[in-house]
């Protein structure tokens, strides 16, 4: 297997599972309408339950998004050595399919549920609360659905904030693709300081994360380094991960964290990338195609199955024991991925012309 043949597959595998790192974040401390935040005042009796949320949500998938954000600038500039206005805008109407198709779709399709859900079933709450009356909405209020500029600048379907942002971080290349050419290693440094130090820019949409991460993949394309190889190089640096992310775990709080967390991040991926190439090296896993395939329509989809199954599991499993908070912490999520697997499948099987702008024809 050559290294970039190993390359592909590595960023093939990790599509999946960096969706479940997405819907363990969301799984995180959910919101359950007249009964509050699920996880917010956990007992001192249960510091097990505390330590493996903390640990999965908060450490681990963390790294996920910046992941695909870096990952994305490597594939925007994969294989181009000058970036000229025609390559620029070949790769834009690449992304009018692959993003702003679905991401347009999901948003509208949401935007429909909640007129149907009030209209005709009379449903007026969901796990979240009351949904706003559309009837009385202003013509603003349907463009914010898609582009909110008050906060916290979400689009209706909220976790698609990652496709808007990388939109517009994917509109912002040739800045990007300068400030490489002619700034070196230097460029990505500086989105790292503004991304550590959390300084805004004010931008509904440029995201300094995004733009960072992004620039890391974007200079290590722009000059032909193979992410896997790369890693190798560090290798036993990033063997220093599982500590790291033990540390961030237990001193998440403290004002040490603030650092300590985006160095977790940074090791996370690195570590990451080492451990899934050597795997796929030495034949101990394979990729899926179909799974990178369904990623993306997980990702979609997730957000309010998720909370209406944890809502609906509460009744049935009260938050009164240790094992009960581990039961609503991962039961919605493994239920979430079970139901979207399988409308996926079914769409591809009998709706493939609908299933190829739900996912940007990934499928």
């Amino acid at each position: 297997m050559t290294d970039e043949e190993l390359q592909s597959k590595t960023i093939t595998w990790l599509r999946f599972p960096m969706i479940v790192g997405v819907l363990l974040i969301h799984s995180y401390n959910p919101n359950l309408n007249n009964g509050g935040m699920l996880f917010r005042d956990i007992p001192v009796t249960y510091p097990l339950f505390q330590f493996i949320r903390n640990l999965s949500s908060e450490v681990v998938a963390r790294f996920c998004v910046p992941l695909f954000f870096l990952i994305a600038g490597y594939l925007f500039f994969y294989r181009i050595s000058t970036f000229t206005p025609s390559i620029y805008a070949d790769k834009l109407k690449k992304r009018i399919h692959s993003l702003l198709v679905p991401y347009l779709f999901w948003n509208a399709f949401a935007l429909l549920a909640y007129v149907l859900l009030q209209e005709v079933f009379g449903i007026h709450n969901l796990a979240y609360g009351a949904l706003p009356k559309v009837s009385a909405w202003e013509w603003t209020d349907y463009l914010r659905c898609f582009w909110d500029i008050r906060s916290p600048h979400y689009p209706l379907i909220y976790p698609l904030w990652f496709i808007r942002d990388l939109m517009i971080t994917s509109l912002l290349t040739p800045f990007i693709y300068i400030g490489i050419k002619h700034l070196k290693a230097f460029f990505p440094l500086a989105f790292f300081f503004i991304w550590v130090f959390s300084l805004p820019i004010g931008v509904v949409g440029i995201n300094t994360g995004a733009l960072f991460f992004f620039s890391i993949g974007a200079y290590f394309s722009l000059n032909q380094r193979n992410l896997v190889t790369e890693g190798r190089k560090l290798f036993r640096f990033s063997m220093l991960y599982p500590m790291v992310a033990l540390a961030d775990t237990l001193c998440k709080g403290h004002n040490i964290d603030t650092y300590l967390h985006p160095i977790g991040i940074l090791l996370g991926m690195l570590f990451t990338i080492n451990l899934i190439s050597y795997l796929l090296q030495k034949n101990r896993i394979k990729e899926s195609t179909y799974l990178a395939g369904v990623s993306f329509f997980v990702y979609a989809a997730h957000e309010q199955m998720l909370s209406q199954i944890r809502k609906m599991l509460v009744t049935v499993i009260p938050p009164q024991s240790e094992s009960a908070y581990f039961a609503l912490y991962l039961l919605p999520m493994l239920a979430t991925i079970l139901i979207t697997l399988a409308i996926y499948y079914l769409l591809k099987k009998y709706c493939s012309a609908a299933m190829k702008i739900m996912v940007g024809a990934r499928n």
